[in-house]
């Protein structure tokens, strides 16, 4: 049951694609949304050393970096909140000025779901790696956390990438357990060797068996190499709209081989995640 749902705004590309999955699933669940803005101020004004007589200058780039970060905010509040209007969905609105780490944690108590973008959230290209930010959060308890991407897509089809862990469990059972999108196509993949050391088939069908019970008719697949090396291309290809993972997945989605500059899967996926235990 999905009643509660927590989504960090910022004025990033993934906006759009935030507002309305957020809205698509609170009226699916007849949910309410708490949109959260943090805006860093004690990072924002970290300038580094100030040249003797530069003090006025420096003053005005952080009040200039903390009111652009405001305005970024507010702008895109003010269209969450619109969209709501037009929805019919209920909305809070709460902000903070602190860290964004420590502002997501205390506030995710009392909500169901996290939602935040994928790659940047909060930060409008302040905060240092916000890729490992976010597995930051989930290794600390933020769970689970719905990762979006630019890119607006309907939720037909999800890959559960499953190593017979019970931290790939986990995340599996939640997965089933809250359906979020209750029509949605299941697609179990293992990819190569599994951690519990037994054979992948017969993880596969145990995995279908407890997806079936929730009322779903999964698709099975063992696929050979490194999850880091085939997963990504296996879920292009079979078009999947979401990738589940849990933190078992940790050392994958920080690889850095998906692309120059990229910290794994996280920044390389088009494809949003839902990530967990």
């Amino acid at each position: 049951m999905v009643k509660r749902l927590l989504v960090g705004v910022a004025g990033t590309p993934a906006m759009a694609a935030k507002i309305k999955h957020t809205i698509d699933l609170a009226k699916l669940h007849d949910a309410e949304i708490s949109i959260l803005s943090v805006v860093d101020v004690a990072r924002l004004s970290a300038l580094g050393p100030v040249p003797l007589g530069a003090g006025k200058y420096a003053q005005d780039l952080r009040e200039g970096r903390i009111a652009k970060s405001h305005k970024l905010d507010e702008n895109a509040i003010a269209g969450f909140e619109a969209a709501c209007g037009e929805a019919g969905v209920p909305v809070q609105v709460i902000r903070q000025e602190e860290d964004p780490m420590e502002a997501v944690t205390s506030t995710w108590r009392y909500h169901d779901l996290c939602i935040l973008g994928a790659r940047g959230w909060f930060d409008h290209g302040v905060v240092a790696d916000p890729q490992n930010a976010l597995l930051k959060l989930i290794t600390g308890g933020v769970r689970p956390v719905f990762a979006v991407t630019n890119e607006i897509r309907p939720m037909r089809k999800a890959l559960i990438a499953y190593n017979g862990s019970l931290e790939s469990a986990k995340t599996m059972k939640q997965f089933v357990q809250m359906g979020l999108w209750p029509d949605i196509e299941l697609h179990i993949v293992c990819a190569g060797k599994s951690k519990s050391g037994e054979e992948p088939a017969v993880l596969l069908e145990q995995a279908a068996a407890y997806c079936r019970a929730y009322g779903h008719a999964p698709v099975v697949d063992h696929i050979e190499g490194a999850a880091q090396d085939v997963l990504l291309s296996y879920a292009k290809a079979m078009e999947a709209d979401i990738i589940v993972m849990g933190s078992s997945y940790r050392k994958m989605l920080l690889q850095k081989r998906f692309g120059k500059n990229a910290l794994g899967m996280i920044k390389a996926s088009e494809i949003p995640l839902f990530l967990s235990h």
